[in-house]
């Protein structure tokens, strides 16, 4: 089971159209591309001085042009490395490697948010576009789609409206996972500085107990997001221990509590447990990898769904195992 969410990408375009959505309207190019630049930043994208800014038009280098709604202003683009997971060990090769890329598109317009939508609605299925998901809330909505002739080529739209002129703000990602590294992975320079943890981050406010915090870990991300029905949760942190020390210790965490473990369907060098309790109240998966920005560290992924309605044990308490109901299975959905 994986949660239906895919939290990096959204919370960065979520919190990417909040943000430009008031710093837009005035055409302020300049500060765009420096809060476009802050968000790579607060997303984990590595030297972020790589970015690319390119005022009022597309990016140099962007491979196929999406949908751009009619006679909207086009602000300000950028072109950057992507995000790396740990998995991918391979990008660390530097020049003529694979290294994926990230296009941003920031577009402005005086039209109702509704009529953008019902644009990016219908433009974003037709060839060669495919929508994967969409999802809306008060403040934004969020299609992603991708390119059904090129499987590298995949993004997401997000549009917001408000601000001092209530115009309506376009935020559009696109990642090239087939581009090329053209210089030193990042932008890297011999003889930068090591790595270093910063300070720890909180847990998310209403992350479940009975999911334990590992010991000595630096929590680096985080995330919430509520659906009728459920409750899911992100949780990222690095530990200078091995994967298997990370799962074997979630594994014993959760088999102690009468819950289903099972090996999940890893990818690359990875390591992953799929978990569940035996009423399905709360699921999961743990995934463990090399950290792609420390190779020292492990960077552990904690992605939960929870039932809001179920009783959820105390702080530190362990909760007896549940019997599930009659016709129901414990195992994994």
């Amino acid at each position: 089971m994986r949660c239906p969410v895919r939290f990096p990408l959204l919370l960065s375009l979520l919190a990417a159209a909040l943000l430009l959505a008031p710093a837009c309207g005035g055409g302020e190019g300049d500060r765009s591309a420096g809060i476009i630049h802050r968000l790579l930043l607060a997303a984990g994208v590595d030297q972020a001085g790589a970015l690319e800014s390119f005022v009022g038009r597309l990016p140099d280098g962007l491979p196929v042009k999406p949908p751009q709604y009619p006679g909207a202003d086009l602000i300000v683009s950028s072109r950057q490395p992507a995000p790396v997971g740990g998995t991918d060990a391979g990008l660390e090769g530097g020049a003529g490697a694979p290294r994926p890329l990230l296009y941003l598109i920031v577009l402005d317009t005086g039209d109702e948010r509704a009529k953008v939508y019902a644009f990016y609605a219908e433009a974003l299925d037709k060839d060669p576009w495919q929508i994967e998901s969409a999802f809306s809330t008060e403040q934004l909505d969020t299609f992603e789609f991708t390119n059904v002739e090129d499987a590298d080529i995949a993004g997401a739209v997000s549009i917001s409206s408000g601000g001092e002129d209530a115009r309506t703000s376009i935020l559009i990602s696109l990642q090239d996972a087939g581009a090329v590294q053209a210089g030193p992975p990042d932008g890297a320079t011999p003889g930068e500085e090591p790595f270093e943890l910063g300070e720890s981050l909180p847990l998310p406010k209403g992350f479940p107990p009975d999911v334990p915090a590992y010991e000595g870990a630096t929590i680096t991300g985080s995330a919430f997001f509520r659906e009728p029905g459920s409750e899911s949760f992100l949780l990222i942190f690095l530990t200078p221990d091995s994967q298997g020390q990370v799962i074997e210790f979630y594994r014993e965490e959760f088999q102690g509590r009468g819950w289903t473990v099972e090996e999940g369907a890893a990818v690359g060098l990875e390591d992953r447990i799929d978990f569940q309790d035996a009423r399905q109240d709360i699921q999961g998966d743990v995934v463990a990898d090399r950290s792609a920005r420390a190779r020292r560290f492990t960077e552990v992924r904690i992605e939960v769904r929870v039932n809001p309605a179920r009783q959820p044990a105390s702080d530190g308490a362990t909760p007896e195992p549940t019997e599930a109901p009659p016709g129901e299975t414990s195992s994994p959905r």
